[in-house]
């Protein structure tokens, strides 16, 4: 065998490799286009769920465009929910946000939960919940289906109503 023909021959596999990525990446990415909405349509009704209707709370959905870099696709649909509770005199509120995120084999996005107060989180089941939300948020995961999953104390779990609700009474009713 010539050196030529070992080029050739590596040519080729390098570009059945590359074809096999550029495949693959754009499985993914219809997949991570199809989900995102999805997930992001499931966190509101878990949080609609979750904090039921009452004169001083509320819920507020925003549709917002979020734009992608280095993917298939350039935006994606995007909503920010927000729990605000009046129970003292100041307003305290929650905001949920999704975005794209790629850290692990299986994840695509990430939900940011974030306080505009001060939390103040005792030791309990409860508070780890609360911190977890607020630390490291709700990754968006799935390779065939989309799942909204958090991890208090380092176990992943599928997020509920009852995640949220716990949370939500242990930042908010303080």
């Amino acid at each position: 065998m010539t050196l030529a023909i070992r080029i050739e021959q590596h040519l080729q596999a390098r570009q059945r490799r590359q074809a096999e990525r550029d495949a693959a990446r754009t499985a993914r990415d219809a997949f991570v286009q199809a989900q995102f909405p999805l997930l992001n349509a499931r966190l509101l009704e878990i949080v609609r769920d979750a904090v039921g209707t009452h004169s001083r709370l509320n819920v507020t959905a925003v549709a917002q465009t979020l734009n992608v870099i280095g993917r298939s696709f350039a935006t994606l649909p995007q909503t920010v929910v927000t729990v605000a509770a009046t129970v003292d005199a100041q307003p305290l509120s929650l905001r949920f946000e999704p975005l794209l995120e790629f850290r692990g084999a299986d994840q695509f996005g990430r939900v940011e939960c974030t306080a505009d107060f001060e939390p103040r989180l005792r030791s309990s089941r409860v508070a780890d919940i609360a911190r977890a939300l607020l630390t490291a948020g709700v990754e968006m995961r799935g390779t065939s289906s989309g799942h909204l999953v958090f991890a208090p104390l380092g176990r992943p779990l599928e997020l509920t109503a009852d995640h949220i609700e716990s949370a939500l009474a242990e930042l908010l009713l303080r």
